[in-house]
C-alpha cells in the first residue's frame, strides 16, 4: 500500500511540475519589455499565477551568477552577471524572461547563468 501512495504523490508533483512548465512557457513567449515586462515582472507573474493554481513557487534573485557573453573586441567571455531573477517550483528553476535558449543583451543566454548569491522570495 506504501508504493501506491508515493505513486500517487509523484504524479501529483509531475503534474505541478507540467502546470508551471505550461505557465512559465505562456510568459516566455510574451515580448521582454526592460523594465515593464522583464526577468523581474515576469517571474513575479509566474508566481502568482502557479499560486492560483494551488502550487508553492517561489520568486528566485539572482544577485550575483556567472554567464557567458560576447563583447565587442574579446568574443565570448565569462563575466558576472549582477542580477537576474526566475520562478522556482519543487526546487526546480523556471526561466520565464525569454524562450529557452533564446539570448539577449551581449548574446547572454539566461537559462545558462550560474547563480552564485540568491535570495529566495516565498
Amino acid at each position: 500500500m506504501g508504493w501506491l501512495k508515493i505513486g500517487k504523490r509523484r504524479g501529483m508533483n509531475n503534474s505541478e511540475l507540467e502546470v508551471a512548465e505550461n505557465i512559465a512557457e505562456s510568459l516566455r513567449q510574451e515580448p521582454y519589455l526592460l523594465f515593464r515586462n522583464d526577468c523581474l515582472f515576469k517571474s513575479l507573474r509566474f508566481r502568482s499565477q502557479c499560486r492560483k493554481q494551488g502550487i508553492k513557487a517561489h520568486l528566485v534573485w539572482c544577485a550575483l551568477g556567472l554567464t557567458k557573453a560576447r563583447l565587442p573586441l574579446l568574443g565570448e567571455v565569462t563575466i558576472p552577471c549582477v542580477s537576474h531573477f526566475w520562478g522556482e517550483v519543487k526546487k526546480q528553476r523556471f526561466e520565464t524572461s525569454r524562450p529557452l535558449g533564446s539570448s539577449g543583451i551581449l548574446d547572454i543566454v539566461p537559462s545558462e547563468i550560474k547563480p552564485i548569491i540568491t535570495v529566495k522570495f516565498g
